[in-house]
């Protein structure tokens, strides 16, 4: 039976793919912070007689991180594959992100998987193999305002894995990104409460706008599932690719992108987030 230890498996894409994994015949460290979170996932799993356990796993601990990875291997002696996907998001301009938020935002995106990579590589090396999938975002591939530092945090990740992917090749290890678009998770609810504008900010008319296109997504978008499956199949597969759209936004965003010069990448990434607006110096008439 293959080993796999998920991060962030709370709510959303992370519990989904805790259980998808397992259905599947993995068996399965499901990764959060307060395990309580997804205690929801004990009955499942032993209703259906699956292999998953819940581990505490804080991925700004380093010692959570080890004890977590200390656990897959006491209990079933290898890690097969990595799913790193914890990850926070929140909206502000840059001038005003508090220094504690934009740290937080570079450790949970970034820095934790780094730290939890490096965890699980000796133990894939000595058995000879593994997988590494990094849950990144759209927002990699797009700097949008208001998302600059979730936007860095996830370009940054990316750039990590391509490079850990050619150091770890020669030793049947693969790592993998897939870029998720809108789903239907409680992400945009935290995005939206994690928001960060002072009183009399210069920005207040930008943000308002970017938090309740952010509340108007809620309960919209993909159903995690479809990233799930995607997980699974590229943890399955004989060789994965590096890089995967996940969703039917990511996939026409991606598509459409790649084809443009640099002037009509701007025209299109102008369209796309709806701030002309605000460039322009002017109120914002959609919202009159």
């Amino acid at each position: 039976m293959a080993v796999v230890l998920i991060t962030g498996c709370s709510s959303g894409i992370g519990k989904v793919s805790a259980l998808a994994f397992a259905r599947n015949g993995y068996h399965v460290f499901a990764g959060a912070r307060n395990p309580d979170d997804c205690a929801d996932l004990t009955p499942v799993a032993a209703q259906e007689s699956l292999a998953l356990e819940i581990v505490r796993l804080d991925v700004t601990d380093e010692r959570a991180i080890h004890a977590a990875v200390a656990r897959a291997i006491d209990v079933c002696g290898r890690i097969d594959v990595l799913v790193n996907n914890a990850g926070v998001a929140g909206i502000a301009a840059l001038e005003e992100m508090p220094d504690a938020v934009i740290d937080r935002m570079m450790q949970v995106n970034f820095i934790a998987p780094v730290r939890l990579s490096r965890a699980v590589l000796p133990h894939m090396r000595a058995q000879g193999h593994g997988r590494i999938i990094m849950v990144s975002s759209l927002s990699a591939l797009v700097g949008l305002p208001g998302e600059a530092i979730y936007s860095a945090s996830k370009a940054a990740l990316e750039a990590m894995a391509e490079g850990l992917r050619y150091e770890v090749d020669r030793f049947n290890i693969s790592v993998s990104v897939i870029e998720p678009g809108l789903f239907n998770t409680a992400m945009q609810g935290k995005t939206v409460m994690n928001a960060v504008c002072p009183p009399a900010s210069s920005y207040a008319p930008l943000l308002k706008h970017l938090q309740q296109g952010v509340a108007s997504s809620t309960g919209r978008g993909d159903d995690p599932l479809r990233v799930a499956e995607l997980l699974v199949r590229i943890a399955g597969e004989e060789k994965p690719a590096f890089r995967y759209p996940a969703g039917d936004q990511a996939g026409s965003v991606t598509e459409t992108i790649s084809g443009l010069d640099p002037a009509a990448r701007e025209r299109f990434i102008r369209a796309v987030n709806d701030t002309g607006w605000w460039s322009a110096g002017k109120r914002n008439m959609g919202s009159e």
